[in-house]
């Protein structure tokens, strides 16, 4: 090899070998921050005509999905699950606090997000049922009440590690 041709490889892996074995720059402070996606786009929160007696509560105040994002809102559901959170509330039930399903594969469901009553009835984990224990509720009855569902529903999920009990991941 003509030492002509050698010293350009020499040259061009001195040069490569600067760049490839040269640190990188120090990530700044935007590298650092969180970059999110979102997935769902948020329901947006429902506005409450200010024309009401300040009596009004707000279960009485809203209805329908409205209600039902007012109140997880209320419980502590995270901003970025109330998305999803409202998508199952309409299939299970079409936001309506009184749906009820005697004929449901595992027994019976209850209100807005048809909480099943495996969750309310004794076990041999839970003597008076898993709800019960954590002092959600009385009887599976309490799910017809909004706040009482979406407590409910909110422990669930955590303890699922998500929306498996709903179908979900």
């Amino acid at each position: 090899m003509p030492l002509l041709t050698k010293t350009a490889i020499a040259i061009f892996a001195s040069l490569t070998s600067l760049f490839i074995l040269s640190k990188p720059p120090a990530p700044t402070a935007e590298d650092l921050q969180p970059s999110y996606t979102t997935v769902y786009e948020a329901y947006e929160a429902p506005v409450v005509p200010t024309t009401q007696a300040p009596t009004t509560t707000l279960k009485t105040a809203l209805k329908g999905c409205d209600a039902v994002f007012a109140m997880a809102q209320q419980v502590g559901w995270d901003a970025d699950q109330l998305g999803t959170l409202i998508a199952v509330a309409q299939r299970e039930s079409r936001c309506q606090t009184d749906a009820f399903n005697p004929a449901d594969t595992y027994g019976q469901s209850y209100g807005v997000m048809q909480i099943n009553d495996f969750w309310c009835k004794p076990s041999r984990y839970f003597k008076q049922g898993y709800l019960q224990a954590y002092g959600l509720l009385d009887t599976c009855q309490d799910l017809f009440d909004l706040e009482t569902n979406m407590r409910a529903a909110l422990n669930i999920y955590r303890y699922s590690n998500g929306w498996r009990a709903w179908g979900g991941k």
